[in-house]
């Protein structure tokens, strides 16, 4: 009696490990899952997103224009959601993002930290149109290829919103 309950104890112990272990490879090759066009798009967005924040917050303090003022709170209040998704995502798929802007973006910023007027208000706008173009086309090409279906779903569910942010910022300008 007693060595059946030790052999049972001991073959429960043993299940138990392996259930454990099984369970731990299926949650690494689940974080696994990305391939490199879908970490590079996640790694390029997260940077894209934080420039674009950074830049419309420069944008809301800068301006004189009350419309650009609102579209630009309206832009970091809207990508910091975003981002926040995306770094969740990031997360859940064993992807680290950086904090760090890439440098062209900086430099951008940089520029226009010293225009001012109408010339900032010119530049600003321009430099939100360039982004949102690479930026929706780079969804766009996300919404069709991604393998992740979360990505995908993602990227298909931020289009609408960057679309819109697109619009609106070609339509500042032309004023």
């Amino acid at each position: 009696m007693k060595k059946t309950s030790i052999t049972l104890l001991t073959t429960s112990a043993f299940a138990f490990c392996a259930a454990l272990l099984l369970a731990s490879t299926g949650i690494a090759a689940e974080k696994d899952t990305l391939n490199a066009a879908d970490v590079k798009f996640i790694k390029q967005e997260a940077a894209a997103g934080m420039a674009v924040v950074k830049t419309a917050g420069l944008g809301a303090q800068k301006t004189s224009r009350e419309d650009i003022k609102a579209f630009a709170q309206m832009l970091v209040t809207d990508h910091t959601a975003a981002n926040d998704q995306l770094t969740k995502l990031a997360a859940t798929k064993g992807v680290e993002t950086s904090t760090v802007i890439n440098p062209k973006d900086a430099e951008h910023y940089q520029t226009l930290e010293k225009s001012s007027g109408t010339e900032f208000d010119k530049e600003f706008l321009a430099e939100i149109v360039r982004g949102h173009k690479k930026c929706v086309s780079n969804f766009e090409e996300a919404s069709n290829d991604a393998k992740d279906s979360d990505l995908k779903a993602w990227a298909t569910g931020m289009l609408p919103t960057l679309k819109t942010h697109l619009g609106k910022a070609m339509e500042l300008s032309a004023k």
